[in-house]
């Protein structure tokens, strides 16, 4: 049976390749694997009938293995980066204070995916406060099982992606940026206290 597809959203309307969803995914920059999304992806793309159609796929593997569907990419430049997100309908991530801003800024609500520590993902479990703290205030959608990601995907594909407001966003880099600062000082004048999620979130707190 055939996909419903979401109606065309602004920014698909004048593309040559508008019935296809963009999608870029990027795990940052972390030495840890995060091959968890990357297997959650291709598993997704694998199911699609035929495999991955209607998807240009973009991904930012960085230590993991490179997806087997899409254009990989180890890391990207800056510039690169952004490109990426101006030219994406959906991003897909890592729990990143710079991900989301970067995706908010470009009209966009993340799907993002926390690392998980007991996995050796990640060396703690701020992501998931973190991700949860930025879902409650509507700047992204934060899933933690493959049911969750596959059920948000596919609503994606059906509905048009939310619009973030440029209002609201132009003020999230800076405030997250500030709250970041505050909390690696405060690491960097107590070398020995562990960083813990509670700690991060309490700092972003302050400052939004």
């Amino acid at each position: 049976m055939a996909r419903a597809e979401a109606p065309l959203s602004r920014r698909r309307r004048d593309r040559t390749d508008a019935m296809t969803t963009r999608i870029f995914v990027s795990v940052g920059t972390d030495h840890h694997p995060f091959t968890r999304l990357l297997d959650w992806i291709d598993e997704w793309m694998d199911d699609r009938s035929p495999a991955g159609s209607g998807i240009h796929l973009v991904v930012q593997h960085g230590a993991a293995r490179p997806s087997r569907h899409g254009t990989n990419h180890e890391l990207l430049g800056a510039d690169d980066l952004h490109a990426q997100y101006e030219a994406a309908d959906l991003v897909i991530s890592q729990v990143g204070p710079g991900t989301i801003a970067d995706a908010n800024r470009a009209g966009l609500l993340p799907i993002v995916v926390p690392r998980d520590p007991s996995l050796g993902e990640v060396v703690d479990d701020h992501q998931v406060a973190f991700g949860e703290f930025m879902a409650d205030r509507g700047r992204c959608r934060c899933v933690r099982t493959r049911a969750q990601f596959r059920t948000e995907l596919e609503q994606r594909l059906l509905t048009p992606s939310p619009v973030i407001e440029a209002r609201s966003t132009d003020e999230l880099p800076e405030r997250t940026a500030d709250a970041l600062s505050e909390l690696a000082r405060t690491v960097l004048d107590s070398p020995r206290r562990r960083v813990t999620a509670r700690r991060l979130v309490t700092a972003v707190l302050r400052v939004t």
